[in-house]
């Protein structure tokens, strides 16, 4: 498994994963159980991006710290992003710049709405 990604481009990848996810179990016209079912585990992240899936899960706690990914089950743990705290994402937070300064780095596609 590869894991020569440097940590900004890959926490990048894994907000914009679970922002296409939680995207797309939103969308669905299923039931809130089915919906959240479609979520992604760290393991299935692990697997889409062929990394190490303990690379993975220091990542997603990143993420869940700065309260961007919450999860939504608890066996399997199902991860989904949280638009609304990248919105009211704290100016001091290590996370700010990466994706929601001036000039961010590593803008997230939110697609169309």
């Amino acid at each position: 498994m590869k894991t020569s990604l440097d940590s900004h481009t890959l926490l990048q990848q894994l907000a914009q994963l679970l922002l296409d996810a939680t995207r797309t179990a939103e969308s669905d016209s299923l039931s809130r159980n089915l919906a959240l079912e479609s979520l992604p585990t760290a393991i299935d992240i692990a697997k889409q991006l062929r990394l190490d899936a303990d690379l993975v899960k220091k990542k997603l706690k990143i993420l869940k710290q700065e309260g961007l990914v919450q999860a939504t089950s608890f066996s399997p743990k199902r991860y989904r992003f949280d638009r609304y705290h990248l919105a009211h994402l704290d100016e001091e937070s290590v996370l700010y710049p990466l994706f929601c300064g001036e000039s961010p780095s590593h803008a997230l596609d939110f697609g169309p709405e």
